[in-house]
């Protein structure tokens, strides 16, 4: 059967354009199309994570984009018009990324980017044209192109991604996918307007609470501001919008006095949200991403990062299964069997992720925006009481800040496609299936620094191999060498080496770089020996441990991306964690309410 291309993409938005990024880096043959004629104006998702600038950062200088947002630096919670707690994220020593805070964005400029990085690949978006009666078979995905002069053609494709949105065509077209979840009850209105004579911080989001409802608010730039109201006395009746001067007036009731005047609004609408993830990512050859898979509250910025980091995911792995189908050595069904294997790691790694995403902000908006009488003083007592004690711890605020900024999201013991030696997930360091964190690296041969993520990019797969100090039971050139030969051979797709000496040696070629500190070392859990890191092409650790455990790295690879079996191994450890909290919890269970029940008494 012969094929229009191998991929299409329906929605162009940040997810499908993102999508359209990873296929054209791995020269897969694609077509995205978009039902709308133009980009909307509208600024829509404003938040960028950091984990999602460093994704980014593969494509083109995401240093650019930096410099058309604003850094958010924190949040500051007011209640009844009395600031409570600031809770500030510039303080945390994050020093393993190059993009260590959250990015304030329209989502107009960051569609803007990914289109001028997407053209750098010499691809764009078909535009204005309807997918229609998507149906798959065995062979393909037969899907009809809709113009508005009333033209259509019916193409033929190996796979279809819906990047649709919550009322995805590609998903409907799914026997299988349905979207569990609903509504919430509060209706919320929104506003970006500009602000004058105001004292609210301009590098903070604020939150504004009573017994009466909430107000929060972003800034855009200098001078443009996002309001978001919930559960307001502006509402109208029917879905009409409040009037700006209705929203001004709840404003000036629920802010300090001095917080400003809104006016000049760009956009004032009145919506609804849900809380949905779909029940599997894919079904046969059709696959959704992004709000066609999961849609959540827009608490700690998470839905637009999450369905683009959905996209790198996949878009790696459609490309070597269409590679294993027509290029591999194996034999032909052990080849498909392999792709199809392959593909089941989308759902299996990334659903997990938006349902812990989903969970998690689920409740910090429930919390929040709780509608119920009875609750918001209590919940408002609570805000004063732990609030300013929590913003002054600094582990609380790492923790919140691994969360918001999705360095925390991981795939371990998900899959077969990721791994680490025997004997080193104990240690307190980096295990295979997390983030490769960033650091920097100097390269004696161009005499400039650089880092890991700048030098782990493209279509392969990287190995780094680190040298330890050769003082201290590190490896020489010629060993090293060796190693490199052993895991490219072994290695079923492309492989780039990259040579990290731990000490000052006298670096031999352009794939050598210096990390003579042994910071990086140490980070990895090294030492002072030598080790070696497995990265995939989407930036996460595919295998880990040290160079002494070479062998289990190739006995790793001999099943690595050919298997048909990708579900992980049951692990002997599977009831150790929860049984240590039974026993934990039920120890210092009856300590902590005696201790309460005395504090209460006295």
């Amino acid at each position: 059967m012969t094929y229009d291309c191998d991929v299409l993409i329906v929605g162009a938005g940040p997810v499908g354009t993102a999508l359209a990024l990873e296929l054209a880096l791995h020269r897969v043959c694609f077509r995205i199309v978009d039902r709308e004629p133009i980009r909307n104006d509208k600024s829509r998702a404003l938040g960028i994570q950091p984990r999602t600038l460093e994704l980014l950062n593969r494509h083109g200088a995401a240093d650019t984009i930096v410099q058309r947002g604003r850094i958010l630096r924190g949040a500051v919670t007011h209640i009844d018009r009395q600031r409570v707690s600031r809770l500030t994220l510039d303080d945390l020593g994050t020093t393993d990324t190059e993009f260590p805070l959250p990015l304030i964005l329209s989502q107009v400029e960051t569609e803007r980017f990914l289109d001028e990085c997407l053209s750098e690949y010499g691809m764009s978006v078909e535009r204005p044209v309807i997918a229609s009666n998507i149906i798959q078979h065995d062979a393909g995905v037969t899907v009809t192109l809709e113009r508005p002069d009333g033209k259509s053609d019916t193409i033929r494709t190996k796979y279809v991604v819906g990047c649709d949105g919550a009322h995805s065509t590609v998903r409907h077209a799914s026997k299988k996918m349905t979207f569990p979840g609903g509504a919430y009850p509060q209706d919320f209105v929104l506003c970006d307007a500009r602000l004058r004579d105001s004292n609210i911080a301009r590098d903070s989001l604020s939150v504004y609470l009573n017994n009466q409802g909430l107000v929060g608010t972003l800034p855009l730039d200098q001078e443009l501001v996002r309001v978001v109201v919930s559960r307001s006395p502006v509402a109208v009746p029917g879905q009409e919008a409040p009037t700006l001067d209705q929203l001004q007036a709840y404003f000036t009731t629920m802010t300090p006095p001095g917080s400003g005047t809104l006016h000049d609004p760009l956009w004032l609408t009145r919506f609804r949200l849900h809380h949905r993830c779909v029940n599997q990512y894919r079904d046969g050859r059709l696959f959704v991403a992004g709000d066609a898979a999961h849609i959540h509250s827009p608490a700690a910025g998470q839905g637009m990062n999450a369905g683009i980091q959905d996209s790198i995911n996949l878009g790696w792995k459609l490309a070597r299964a269409l590679s294993l189908q027509t290029e591999s050595a194996l034999p032909r069904s052990q080849a498909w069997a392999a792709a199809d294997a392959l593909l089941d790691t989308y759902d299996l790694e990334r659903r997990p992720v938006g349902l812990m995403l989903l969970r998690g902000t689920d409740r910090i908006f429930s919390f929040l925006t709780e509608p119920n009488p009875w609750f918001t003083p209590f919940r408002n007592f609570l805000i004063r009481f732990f609030a300013p004690r929590i913003s002054r711890d600094r582990a609380w605020r790492k923790s919140v800040f691994h969360f918001m900024s999705q360095f925390g999201v991981h795939y371990r013991g998900r899959t077969r496609l990721v791994g680490e030696a025997s004997g080193f997930w104990w240690r307190p360091t980096i295990r295979g299936g997390d983030r490769l964190p960033d650091g920097k690296i100097w390269s004696k041969s161009e005499a400039r620094e650089t880092s890991l993520q700048r030098v782990c990019v493209g279509a392969p797969h990287h190995l780094l191999l680190f040298s330890g100090n050769a003082a201290r039971g590190g490896l020489g050139e010629e060993a090293l060498r060796s190693a490199a030969d052993g895991v490219v051979a072994a290695c079923k797709t492309e492989l780039r080496v990259h040579y990290i000496a731990g000490d000052d040696r006298p670096t031999p070629g352009p794939d050598w770089y210096t990390d003579s500190a042994g910071r990086l070392h140490d980070k990895f859990g090294f030492g002072r020996k030598a080790g070696y890191v497995l990265v995939r092409p989407d930036g996460y650790i595919a295998h880990i441990g040290p160079l002494s455990k070479l062998r289990q790295l190739l006995s790793f690879l001999d099943t690595y991306l050919v298997s048909p079996n990708v579900a992980p191994s049951p692990s002997p450890f599977t009831y150790v964690k929860p049984l240590a909290w039974a026993v934990v919890v039920a120890y210092f269970a009856p300590q902590v309410i005696r201790w309460v029940a005395q504090r209460v008494w006295s």
